[in-house]
C-alpha cells in the first residue's frame, strides 16, 4: 500500500508487477499501465488533489494476518491545496516560525496575503464528509479488494498489530488504544491513554503470558489479560 493511494501486488520472486488498484479515493491518476506506472490525470489549478501531502498512508506500519488472509493498513483521505500565509512579525519572547500563528491553527486563508505567481488558492481544508477521515482498511492481500473499513474521526498515525486470536490493535491521535475484530472490523475495546499514539503497538510473551505494549506520548503502556 503506497502513499500515492495505490495497492500493488508484485511477484515476490522476481519483483514483477502483477496488479494494482486504488485503496482510497484518488484523482491524480486514473489507474496503472501494464508496467505498474501511473496514468496521471493532473487537476486544474486550485482544484483539490487526492490524496494530500500526508499521503493515503504513511510510515505507520501495516499488518498481514495469515489467518484471515487480509492486509490491514492505516489510511488518511484528504486533499492537497495551496495557501499563502501572512508574514509573521518578530516579537521578542514569542515563538517565531515566519508566518502568522493563527494561520496553521485555523486553516483559514488570509484574504490579503500575496499568492506566488502561477499558483492558485485552493479551497479551505474544512474536512467535510468526503475528506479528512482517517480509517483502518482491511484488504484482500492478493487483489486489494476492500473487505471492511473502520472510520476514525481524525488522522491516524499509529501502526497496526494483528494477533493469532484475530484481534487488531491500533491507536488514535486523540489518545485511544483500540482493539478491533480482525475479521469484521467491529470495535471490541478501547482505552484512553491521555496522549497521542504515533507508533505501532507490539506483542511479546513472558512465562507463557502474552502482553501488548504501546507508547502514548512519552509513556509506555502494557496490557495483559487478568490471571
Amino acid at each position: 500500500a503506497n502513499r500515492n493511494g495505490f495497492y500493488y501486488v508484485l511477484d515476490r520472486a522476481t519483483g514483477r508487477f502483477l496488479d494494482g488498484v486504488p485503496f482510497i479515493s484518488i484523482n491524480w491518476a486514473e489507474g496503472l499501465d501494464d508496467s505498474g506506472r501511473p496514468i496521471e490525470t493532473p487537476q486544474p489549478p486550485g482544484e483539490p488533489t487526492y490524496p494530500g501531502i500526508a499521503g493515503a498512508t504513511n510510515w505507520n506500519s501495516p499488518s498481514f494476518s495469515p489467518r484471515t488472509e487480509l492486509f490491514y493498513v492505516a489510511t488518511w483521505e484528504d486533499y492537497a491545496t495551496v495557501f499563502a500565509g501572512a508574514p509573521q512579525v518578530y516579537v521578542e519572547g514569542r515563538w517565531f516560525v515566519g508566518r502568522d500563528r493563527d494561520f496553521p491553527r485555523t486553516w483559514q486563508p488570509v484574504p490579503d496575503a500575496p499568492i506566488p505567481p502561477g499558483l492558485s488558492r485552493g479551497p479551505v481544508n474544512d474536512w467535510t464528509e468526503t475528506a479528512g477521515k482517517g480509517s483502518v482498511l482491511a484488504l484482500d492481500a492478493l487483489t486489494g479488494e476492500r473487505k471492511w473499513r473502520f472510520e476514525m474521526t481524525d488522522v491516524i498515525r499509529s501502526g497496526i498489530l494483528t494477533t493469532a486470536s484475530d484481534l487488531l490493535f491500533t491507536g488514535t491521535r486523540s489518545g485511544y488504544f483500540q482493539a478491533l475484530d480482525a475479521r469484521s472490523g467491529d470495535l471490541l475495546w478501547k482505552s484512553s491513554l491521555g496522549s497521542q499514539i504515533l507508533n505501532g503497538p507490539m506483542t511479546y510473551e513472558v512465562d507463557g503470558r502474552q502482553y501488548v505494549a504501546v507508547i502514548a506520548g512519552h509513556t509506555l503502556v502494557t496490557y495483559a489479560l487478568r490471571d
